[in-house]
């Protein structure tokens, strides 16, 4: 705790050594992380490594203008040389035209998010991970000739921030992120199928320790082997349902960044001038809440000192709320909610989310696909795009299964679906009762890598685009 409380002091004295107006505001953010990286692919180990990083973050928000940067360490002295050059390059922006920018003053925080892990990754020697990933990658290649590659990718961050603003905020935050994905590819005559997977979340090393990773390499790769038998995909429009993996990549991609007020402010979402407006169908409640222990979007203060909390985006079909920062708070005169997240000491925090989920509703998956009576079944997302100033969206699906008179039937290869983010949840015709936190991810935005997740229930939708290989 000492150590803490000297990167208090630290930050508290380069802050009071800024000379501030009634409307500016400076912050210190000291950021440490340990990272492991391991990568395992068709039987060779190609990476495995330690990293430790150290650095501390400046802002200064001085006439209505920003300055940021960087120290590479600690030290009192490079701590404030660092708000030096953000004092220095704030005073040079705001002594030319520009929008005046301000920061809610409504936030002001003191507390600690603790290390919620029951076996520190940081204690479990390089070796172990090492041998997890070769197992998984090994079962992945054990399936058979028709898996022409294997990947295994593992890693696990522990990461902290100590926060001090000039407004009062004094935060220390920890989080723990793991994740060991797997990639399979299958060909056969010419056909090419892929497969992924992950053990993932945002607790400690007891996520993989205690996970059967050799029985999730072999899944991976045995559905990709099947895709290879399975019929060629239908194109065309039709009602589909999306399983609570392709929910969660919908909602995190095409609604929850259309959510976040940096773009709200830009006019770049679908959702701009939208609030307090029907977006979706009423069955449709849409959060996003890092608070929930043990996903891999959990944070319990963000990159600005922010409590974090739960957010309703979406209720009974109303828009309801953004995802914000300090900023975007103080510019449209709301509550700041959490939202600013930074990648680490290089970078500002900017508006991201957490846990994105929609929540679920009272239908099983044999009432939806009654609901759907022809069409598809589309589950296991794999990737996709978004444009968030149109609401466009396309999605992959690792495989599906054609829906007819009301009864899921045969497999179905790689398939698509894109379309309008709104009309979508205008469309939605029943929503599952089973929700699934399936999507564990990490989102790029402005160049900055961040854990997140989403999920949802099952969903049914009218009249969507479907896409064949």
């Amino acid at each position: 705790m000492a150590r803490e409380m000297g990167l208090l002091e630290t930050g508290v004295r380069v802050i009071e050594g800024v000379s501030l107006g009634p409307d500016d505001f400076v912050d210190v953010r000291f950021y440490e992380s340990w990272t492991t990286t391991v990568l395992v692919r068709n039987g060779v180990v190609e990476q495995a490594a330690r990293q430790h990083v150290q650095g501390a973050a400046a802002r200064a928000l001085l006439g209505g203008a920003w300055g940021f940067s960087s120290s590479s360490t600690w030290e009192p002295g490079d701590v404030g040389a660092a708000m030096e050059r953000a004092v220095k390059l704030a005073r040079a922006v705001a002594s030319r035209p520009h929008e005046r920018v301000r920061v809610s003053r409504d936030a002001v925080y003191e507390g600690r998010g603790e290390l919620q892990v029951r076996e520190d990754p940081r204690a479990v020697p390089l070796e172990e991970k090492i041998g997890v990933a070769v197992r998984m990658e090994r079962a992945i290649r054990g399936v058979g000739e028709a898996v022409k590659a294997a990947q295994v990718s593992l890693s696990d961050t522990v990461q902290r921030e100590v926060i001090v603003n000039s407004l009062g905020t004094r935060v220390e935050t920890w989080a723990c992120y793991v994740h060991c994905g797997a990639l399979a590819t299958a060909s056969e005559a010419g056909l090419t199928q892929n497969a992924a997977d992950s053990i993932s979340g945002g607790r400690g090393w007891e996520t993989i320790g205690e996970a059967d990773v050799e029985a999730k390499g072999r899944e991976v790769g045995e559905r990709a082997a099947r895709l290879l038998g399975a019929e060629k995909p239908p194109s065309g429009r039709m009602n589909i349902i999306m399983d609570p993996s392709l929910v969660g990549v919908f909602i995190h991609e095409a609604f929850g960044h259309a959510s976040e007020a940096d773009l709200i402010l830009a006019n770049r979402s679908v959702l701009s001038g939208r609030l307090g407006s029907r977006v979706g169908v009423e069955a449709i409640t849409v959060i996003d809440d890092p608070t929930i222990p043990g996903l891999r979007g959990s944070y319990a203060y963000d990159s600005e000192g922010t409590r974090a909390r739960r957010r309703v985006l979406v209720e009974r079909g109303v828009l309801k709320e953004h995802i914000h920062s300090l900023e975007t708070a103080g510019m449209m005169g709301v509550e700041p909610n959490g939202g600013a997240r930074a990648m680490d000491h290089l970078s500002r925090p900017v508006i991201r989310m957490g846990n994105t989920i929609v929540l679920g509703g009272d239908m099983s998956l044999e009432e939806l696909a009654e609901a759907v009576k022809d069409g598809i079944y589309l589950a296991k997302s794999y990737g996709g795009y978004v444009d968030t100033s149109r609401g466009q969206f396309y999605f992959s699906a690792q495989e599906g299964y054609l829906i007819r008179q009301g009864r899921i039937g045969p497999r179905v290869q790689n398939v698509s679906m894109s379309g309008l983010t709104l009309e979508v949840l205008e469309n939605t015709v029943g929503v599952g009762r089973d929700v699934e936190v399936a999507f564990p991810g990490t989102c790029g935005k402005q160049g900055q890598w961040i854990p997140v997740a989403g999920g949802g229930p099952h969903l049914a939708v009218r009249g969507v685009v479907v896409g064949g290989r």
